[in-house]
């Protein structure tokens, strides 16, 4: 009972998400679906867990489509009810995000924004294609009673399969950096977003650092980096070059003799790792 006590005081955060009372109570009865139900079934393990008939089958599904459900509204009350619960791990004044894409196979023929998806980490138990939803999420990384860390889900949306413009020239990275945009809108503190190789691109970069923010990553294996341009001797016509010699960072990095060792935080003083 305690468990269930701090449960719903933390619900009564989230009620301004709600226009109405009724949303609200529906939307109890689906969390407390979602948290007790012993299979994962949809709508129908609610049903079956609360021994609704059909006329409930319609009511849940009315409350998932319905107007009186803000889902910005909704983001924004469990962003900051994190905050509120959670001790976040900060780095300065930057709190850390994790962020990924998933891709969810889906069975349903008319299912909205299911789509042909290729996955990269193609195996035996994963096919290379698939029919289903592309998810993009972001995390809060929290410290624990222990010191232990763990990741909070702050947000997660499709960004695949649902065109709103065929103007629209948006990517998945620009999709990712507004989701980011807005949680740091709704936090009110910078970010540092850390992801994995995929998001080590030019132009996250550019639209992170443009806001105060900042990315952690691994370089692509086909990063490059250039020297700095040659001043010519004499002024030529034309713009001057503003790139050297492209160099490729893996190549620099099998040189050993570029790195320094240094102590790392948290392990014993005899074990050093090599940093860039």
């Amino acid at each position: 009972m305690p468990l269930w006590i701090a449960w719903f005081d933390a619900l009564r955060a989230i009620r301004p998400a709600c226009r109405r009372l009724s949303t609200f109570l529906w939307m109890t009865l689906a969390l407390i679906g979602l948290s007790c139900r012993p299979e994962r079934a949809g709508v129908t393990s609610l049903v079956r867990l609360f021994g609704f008939g059909n006329r409930g089958y319609r009511r849940f599904l009315h409350l998932f489509h319905s107007r009186a459900l803000d889902l910005e509204a909704l983001t924004a009350c469990w962003a900051r009810l994190c905050l509120r619960l959670f001790e976040p791990v900060a780095v300065g004044e930057r709190l850390v995000c994790l962020a990924d894409g998933i891709k969810a196979p889906k069975e349903g023929r008319k299912m909205p924004a299911v789509k042909l998806l290729h996955q990269q980490s193609a195996s035996n138990s994963k096919p290379e294609y698939i029919m289903g939803h592309s998810f993009q999420a972001v995390s809060l990384l929290v410290q624990g009673p222990a010191g232990q860390v763990a990741a909070v889900p702050l947000v997660s949306r499709i960004h695949e399969g649902l065109v709103w413009s065929n103007r629209s020239t948006r990517t998945l990275l620009d999709k990712l950096a507004s989701l980011l945009f807005s949680l740091s809108g709704i936090l009110d503190r910078r970010l540092l977003l850390v992801a994995n190789a995929y998001y080590a691109s030019g132009k996250m970069i550019t639209q992170l650092l443009g806001q105060g923010h900042q990315l952690v990553t691994r370089a692509k294996s086909n990063a490059v980096a250039y020297w700095p341009a040659p001043a010519p001797d004499k002024r030529r016509r034309g713009r001057p070059r503003l790139y050297g010699e492209k160099v490729k960072l893996k190549d620099l990095a099998r040189g050993q003799g570029q790195f320094l060792s240094a102590p790392s935080p948290g392990v014993p003083s005899d074990s050093l790792w090599s940093l860039g």
